[in-house]
């Protein structure tokens, strides 16, 4: 009912702190699981249940302890369904896929579990995306200078949480370059007005 009266000037969703911003806002029911990643590689994933119900300007609860230096990279709700998987990509360029079944269902506000581990060398290596991906699509990956792949994701191995995933995309890091955006390619014949 909070959000019946819609005007044309907006209406608050919640309070931000200094710094904060909202990036993510999924539908879920209480049947759902939430997993959220973070930038260095760690993930946590928690029963929707979990999230009490606050008023429209609250800040929330806490959905994952993060070490210094980390932020969130991505978040999903994941239906429970037996043959989900996560796209996951760094900023250098690596990825993967790993069955959601790997993560599992834990305390709302903990430091999560490993969902990549970078290569050696690669210290500035982060999460750039953790996605709920079907076999069937196909994703873009996008780089900071404009370089743009589309791949499909059969063609990305699925492996374990603790694996450092395969070359997905050629990025220049010497020059800067980092993968920035990835993004699920519509499939044909999805209707657009859903």
């Amino acid at each position: 009912k909070a959000f019946e009266k819609l005007t044309s000037r907006g209406l608050i969703i919640a309070s931000l702190a200094d710094g904060d911003r909202l990036n993510w806002c999924e539908k879920c029911t209480d049947a759902d699981d939430i997993l959220v990643g973070s930038t260095r590689g760690q993930a946590t994933r928690f029963a929707a249940s979990s999230l009490r119900p606050t008023a429209r300007t609250s800040r929330g609860v806490k959905s994952m302890t993060l070490k210094k230096g980390d932020t969130i990279a991505d978040m999903n709700v994941l239906s429970g369904k037996a043959d989900e998987s996560l796209l996951v990509v760094t900023t250098e360029g690596y990825g993967k896929r790993v069955r959601t079944d790997e993560f599992r269902t834990t305390a709302r506000g903990g430091s999560g579990v490993i969902a990549i581990k970078f290569k050696a060398g690669r210290v500035n290596d982060r999460v750039s995306t953790i996605r709920v991906v079907d076999e069937e699509d196909e994703v873009l990956l996008i780089t900071s200078q404009g370089v743009i792949v589309r791949q499909k994701v059969k063609d990305i191995p699925c492996q374990g949480r603790s694996a450092t995933g395969v070359l997905v995309q050629k990025v220049d890091v010497r020059s800067g370059d980092s993968i920035s955006t990835v993004s699920i390619v519509p499939q044909k014949g999805v209707d657009d007005d859903a």
